[in-house]
């Protein structure tokens, strides 16, 4: 279940509420929105990072594959 599917439902809880109980949805829907917007900063870092990592694998896979081709003779050196 998605977060905003979450919010949703406390909301519908929140509006037949009353006192503390509808306080507390209020308060719960408020920390899952925060939470989930600093889970999406988390994320976006580390799939930063990830990509970061694998495009520097990517360019030394393409610099072996490039090395073994010319060593084998599939590929001419320019």
């Amino acid at each position: 279940m998605k977060i905003s599917e979450l919010v949703t439902k406390l909301e519908e809880i929140e509006k037949e509420s009353d006192g503390k109980a509808r306080r507390l949805c209020g308060t719960l829907i408020d920390d899952l929105i925060e939470w989930d917007l600093e889970m999406t900063r988390v994320m976006k870092k580390v799939n930063s990072k990830v990509l970061k990592h694998m495009e520097a694998e990517e360019d030394e896979f393409i610099k072996f594959l490039m090395k073994e081709g010319i060593e084998s003779g599939s590929i001419g050196e320019a």
